[in-house]
């Protein structure tokens, strides 16, 4: 093992290299095409076979890892298994096959009722491998993006995430609708396995390393200090997050109540849906450069608000529809309910590259994510209790009073001031 704590780049990965831009598109969509599977797909084929709410709920809660990865992300900054092979690359070399295998695991149940208690250890694997992956990933994006490049990159992270929920929430479901479970997950594999080409090809630039030291409390929350960091990790992005996932866990189970088909529900929610998210992760960058952070937050949680007031008739049990006004909302709501948090996110993760600290690269992004991912953790499990206590109409009424209230608290903050 080899040491490296707090490095100072000296020559960082100039991230005009288009093969450092592909890197990071494989690196953050096979992060979401396995997450996507088990936060959506998985959700859809178990409650179709008549898993309860309440079950679905605490699946939700395996997320919690991705939160609590800040607690190993300074010894993935320190230290390298090979680090001549590249200190994060060689992190990537190790995780990637193994977020392959622990999917491919899971294809040796025909059925994934028959196997549930198997498959939720290996999902909990997957979320492990890919969530340490997304350290390693995040710290070479902080390392290679320029600051000018901050909001290019936040767009890229989070229009990957839409491609990966394409693929792990919607393709499964048609695949599984298909051809079963075992297609459904070996397709997955076989989709995350294709990110090794660019991983491989990839060649890190050398960090000058400096002493090691014991990772302290005040380095580890260090990114913290900087003004107006508590009141942005701590409360305005957790609200934005965990309001907005409370509202999209809903979509789902909702969805396969009101009489959907699984695989047209997997197009709404993971195809339909994610075509314009892409496109808003891209439009949320060019926005950020042009008209600021904080316009380009209020665009995205108008977008979101009129999403949801879209599914209120569509999840409320005592709304009469017609079948074609049904699908049409419902379409409409997804839609917008995800590319305006899609374009809010991105607002987000723009402020979080530039606050990062390049010495704790990993650490510090690592950090404001995973605090940002506890809230939507939360909002998730908390959407589906809700809603399993009270009905879908009061669980989405919750999720977007929520969300509002994260946009207030994030509208007049400092750090949505600057425009790069």
């Amino acid at each position: 093992m080899s040491t490296l704590t707090a490095p100072e780049p000296v020559a960082a990965v100039r991230s005009g290299n288009r093969l450092f831009w592909l890197l990071l598109w494989a690196l953050y969509t096979t992060q979401f095409i396995g997450a996507s599977f088990l936060s959506t797909g998985l959700v859809g084929i178990l409650r179709d076979g008549g898993t309860d709410l309440g079950t679905l709920g605490m699946l939700q809660l395996l997320a919690l890892v991705w939160p609590l990865k800040f607690l190993w992300a300074p010894l993935l900054d320190r230290w390298s298994p090979a680090r001549s092979r590249g200190h994060y690359r060689t992190w990537l070399l190790v995780l990637q096959p193994l977020m392959v295998l622990s999917l491919l695991a899971m294809a040796v149940f025909s059925d994934p009722q028959d196997g549930l208690g198997a498959i939720i250890l290996l999902a909990a694997a997957f979320v492990l491998f890919s969530a340490t992956q997304d350290i390693a990933a995040d710290a070479l994006s902080v390392r290679g993006l320029e600051p000018e490049q901050h909001d290019l990159g936040a767009g890229v992270q989070v229009g990957a995430s839409y491609i990966g929920t394409v693929v792990g929430g919607g393709l499964a479901l048609l695949v599984y609708d298909a051809w079963g479970w075992r297609a459904a997950v070996v397709m997955l594999a076989a989709c995350t396995a294709v990110a090794m080409v660019p991983v491989l090809r990839h060649r890190e630039q050398e960090y000058a390393p400096v002493e090691a030291r014991p990772a302290a409390l005040s380095r580890m929350f260090g990114v913290l200090s900087v003004p107006g960091g508590k009141r942005w990790a701590l409360v305005a992005v957790p609200l934005v997050a965990l309001g907005s996932a409370a509202v999209w866990s809903l979509v789902t189970p909702a969805l396969v109540d009101a009489g959907w088909s699984l695989g047209f529900i997997g197009t709404v929610t993971s195809v339909i849906a994610a075509a314009p998210a892409l496109a808003a992760a891209l439009m949320g960058g060019r926005l950020c450069r042009t008209r600021g952070r904080r316009t380009t937050l209020l665009i995205g949680a108008a977008i979101q608000l009129f999403g949801g007031l879209c599914f209120i008739p569509v999840v409320w049990s005592g709304a009469e529809l017609a079948h074609g006004m049904q699908v049409l909302l419902g379409i409409v709501g997804a839609c917008c309910v995800l590319a305006g948090y899609t374009v809010m996110n991105t607002g987000i993760y723009a402020v979080n590259l530039g606050i990062a600290r390049p010495g704790h690269a990993g650490a510090d992004f690592t950090l404001l994510s995973s605090i940002s991912m506890l809230g939507g953790t939360i909002g998730a499990s908390a959407g589906l209790f809700i809603a399993s206590a009270g009905g879908y109409g009061t669980a989405l009424v919750f999720g977007l009073a929520v969300a509002v209230a994260g946009v207030v608290a994030c509208r007049t903050h400092p750090l949505l001031s600057a425009r790069r």
